[in-house]
C-alpha cells in the first residue's frame, strides 16, 4: 500500500468524507506526460465536475479540449490568448444577474488568480490514493462541518488567525483552491460559485478546500492528532455526521 493510499484511507475514516481526497497535477509544455495513462475519453462541463468525478473514484487526464469551461482553462493557465474568454465571462455572470453591473463582474473576474498564459498542457485530477509522488494540490470536497477540521489541521501547529481569500463567488474551484494554493503556497477554502455548483452538481452543503501537495502530510497527521475531540463532537450528537 502507497502512502499516499494510506493518507486518503484515514482522512475518509477520520473525518466521515464521502468524497475522496484529490489530488491535482498540472503538466507544462516540457513537463512529461504519465506514461501509463491515457487522456480521458469524454468532454466534461468543467475542471469543477472533474473534482467531483474524481472525488467519486474517476482518474481523469485532461487537455485544454475537454475541459469545457473557457473561464477554468483560462485560470489554469492552459490559454495563450485569454481576454475574448475573459470577456465572454464578465457578460455571462452580468447577464444571468449576478451583478448589478458588468463593472461589478468584470472586476471578480478579471481580478482573479491566474496561473501564466499558455504554459499549461494537460492536468492530472484523480483519487490522493492512485498518486505515486505527491499532487501540486490536495482537494477536498466536505461539508462545512469537515472542512472545520481540516482548517483545525491547517493551523494545528501554528493557530491565529486563517486567511481565505475569495474570488467573489466566482472561479472557485480552479482560481481560489487551485491556483492560489500553487502560487501562494497556502491553503484556501471556496464556497464555490454558481457555475461550480451547476458543472459539478454538488449538493447545497458540501464545499472545497484545496491545499499544497507539500502540507498533505502535516494535515494528514494532524487529523490523526485530533481524534479525540473529532470524537466529542460526533458522540455529542449519539454518533451522528
Amino acid at each position: 500500500m502507497t502512502a499516499f493510499k494510506t493518507m486518503a484511507q484515514d482522512l475518509v475514516a477520520g473525518l466521515s468524507l464521502t468524497y475522496e481526497p484529490v489530488g491535482v497535477t498540472l503538466y507544462r509544455e516540457t513537463d512529461p506526460l504519465p506514461a501509463d495513462l491515457a487522456f480521458a475519453q469524454e468532454n466534461l462541463k468543467s475542471y469543477c465536475q472533474a473534482l467531483a468525478l474524481a472525488g467519486g473514484g474517476r482518474t481523469l487526464l485532461l487537455a485544454k479540449e475537454q475541459m469545457g469551461c473557457k473561464l477554468g482553462t483560462s485560470v489554469l493557465g492552459f490559454e495563450k490568448d485569454s481576454e475574448a474568454f475573459l470577456d465572454d465571462g464578465v457578460l455571462e455572470k452580468y447577464g444571468v444577474g449576478l451583478y448589478g453591473t458588468e463593472a461589478a463582474s468584470a472586476a471578480t473576474i478579471l481580478h482573479s488568480t491566474y496561473l501564466e498564459q499558455g504554459k499549461t498542457r494537460a492536468v492530472l485530477i484523480a483519487p490522493l490514493a492512485t498518486f505515486r509522488e505527491p499532487p501540486q494540490v490536495v482537494v477536498f470536497t466536505a461539508n462545512s462541518e469537515q472542512v472545520m477540521w481540516l482548517l483545525y489541521a491547517v493551523n494545528y501547529d501554528q493557530g491565529g488567525r486563517i486567511n481565505l481569500p475569495q474570488s467573489g463567488g466566482a472561479l472557485g474551484g480552479c482560481a481560489d483552491i487551485t491556483a492560489l494554493p500553487l502560487l501562494q503556497g497556502v491553503p484556501n477554502v471556496t464556497f464555490l460559485g454558481l457555475g461550480c455548483r451547476l458543472k459539478s452538481g454538488l449538493n447545497a452543503c458540501h464545499l472545497m478546500l484545496g491545499a499544497p501537495g507539500n502540507t498533505l502530510a502535516a494535515i494528514h497527521q494532524h487529523v490523526l492528532d485530533m481524534a479525540k475531540p473529532i470524537a466529542m463532537l460526533k458522540n455529542a450528537r449519539g454518533g451522528d455526521n
